[in-house]
Parts: structure tokens; C-alpha cells; sequence
């Protein structure tokens, strides 16, 4: 899903990707269970060779074909490695966190987003093919959603539809208005919606905010990353962010 959304993206902008195969697990890091079993041992490592492999094939498929293209897999590639490759970037493409030893994990998204220090997409797993029409800013004045927007703005100016989406408060409180006027500055003709999510726990809001990008129907949602805790459990707790980058249907922008 990473490397679909990433070719697409640099489509889209004459760019380039530096793709990375990143296995949560090496061959040498089986647990003891596995360890004390042979065959169990070497069908893990076949899953983490045949899953090496895929990486290449899709990356021989989806990116190679980009001038510049890159591919890093060696065994040696750690997820801090991982991040301090992601701060050369102009964006980070990773995909959605499951629960199988199959996707990336959670503190793998997490770390993307707080030691990067570069803004971050989450690919869902259905990746649609085509431009980005139509935009979601959620937008709550915060110093995320200011970083958030300025990494979306080549995204925006290609829209033709951005919504700056306000969650209980009113455009004024939360400074809609000077973010209306940047985005005119830069020719975007965006419009500012109110919406009422109440009290609702974090996760609800996301839910509540995912309702919200369906309804208008969003290519891309844009938005600040907020906390640290939460994110290390998201697939079973957390707030709005967690819930976000679990479930959301369409690619994420998210920035720290």
C-alpha cells in the first residue's frame, strides 16, 4: 500500500521515491518458541524472505520506473535508520498499522511522525488511482494542524475542492480566517464548514471526523498529530489521531 500510494504521489509531482523494504522482525530475532522449534523457525524465515521478495517486485512494478528511483532492504535497515532516512525526505509514505506481524507495527507509525520530523501519510490499504480533487483540512488552530497544512499545500493547490473543516468553535476562535487568507495567497479557494462533534471520547471524534471525509468526499485529510502515549496502542485505544490512522479509508497527511 506504501509503495502504490508513494508512486502515485511522486506522478503527481515529478518526483522521485526512495523506497525502503523495513521488517519489523529479522531472520535472527525469532522468539524462543520459534527458536525451539526448527520448522517453525525456517518457515518464519521463508515469510520474512518471501515478504523481502514482494517488496522488491512491487517496487520492480510501481516505482523503478521513476527517474531516481531507490530501493533499500538489507537486513540492516532499523526502524531509527528508517527515521533518519525519512528526514531527507520531502514526505514519508508508510502504510497502515495492522495487528499481524504482516504490516508495520505501531511504534514504527510512531516514530515516523515524532522523530522525523517530516510530514507523514498514512496509505490505506485500497489505494485509488487518479489525482487528489478534493481536500479536508481539520483544522483547530494548533501549531500540528499550521505544520500540517504547509506540508499539504502542493496537495491543495492541484485540489479542486478544500474544505477547512472547524470542530466546535467558531472559524474566528480558532484563527479560520488567516488561515483563509494564506491559502488565497497561494491561490487556493478553499471554504471553511463548522461541524458538531459534542462530547465525545477521542476515538469517537475520529470516528465522527472520518464520517465527515466520506460525506464530502475527500481524496486526501489533512491534519495535526497530537499526544505521544496514545499512538503506542492505537489499535486497541487512544484518541481522534489513533482512531485516524487505524481506519481511515483514505490517505492521511498528518504532521507533529
Amino acid at each position: 500500500m506504501s509503495f502504490r500510494l508513494a508512486a502515485r504521489i511522486a506522478a503527481l509531482f515529478d518526483g522521485t521515491v526512495d523506497a525502503v523494504h523495513f521488517a519489523e522482525h529479522q531472520m535472527h530475532d525469532a522468539d524462543i518458541a520459534v527458536q525451539s522449534m526448527p520448522y517453525l523457525k525456517i518457515l518464519s524465515d521463508e515469510r520474512l524472505k518471501a515478504r523481502a521478495e514482494e517488496s522488491q517486485r512491487r517496487f520492480r512494478e510501481l516505482i523503478a520506473p521513476l527517474a531516481g528511483a531507490t530501493f533499500t532492504g538489507d537486513e540492516a535497515m532499523t526502524r531509527d535508520e528508517l527515521v533518519r532516512m525519512g528526514r531527507f525526505a520531502s514526505l514519508v509514505v508508510i502504510g497502515r498499522p495492522g495487528a499481524d506481524d504482516e504490516n508495520i507495527s505501531p511504534e514504527t507509525v510512531k516514530a515516523a511522525i515524532y522523530d522525523s520530523a517530516r510530514p507523514v501519510v498514512i496509505a490505506p490499504p485500497d489505494v485509488k488511482r487518479g489525482p487528489v480533487t478534493s481536500v479536508v483540512v481539520a483544522w483547530n488552530g494548533s501549531a500540528q494542524a499550521a505544520r500540517a497544512v504547509s506540508a499539504a499545500l502542493p496537495f491543495l493547490k492541484r485540489a479542486g475542492k478544500v474544505t477547512v473543516m472547524v470542530a466546535d468553535a467558531e472559524p474566528e476562535d480558532v484563527a479560520a480566517p488567516l488561515l483563509m487568507r494564506r491559502l488565497g495567497r497561494h491561490g487556493i479557494a478553499a471554504t471553511v464548514d463548522t461541524a458538531k462533534f459534542g462530547a465525545l471520547t477521542g476515538r469517537g471524534r475520529g470516528r465522527a471526523l472520518l464520517a465527515y471525509a466520506k460525506d464530502k468526499r475527500a481524496d486526501l485529510l489533512v491534519m495535526g498529530a497530537y499526544g505521544h502515549g496514545e499512538l503506542s496502542n492505537f489499535l486497541g485505544l487512544g484518541g481522534a489521531t489513533a482512531k485516524m490512522i487505524a481506519a481511515c479509508p483514505i490517505p492521511l497527511l498528518l504532521a507533529h
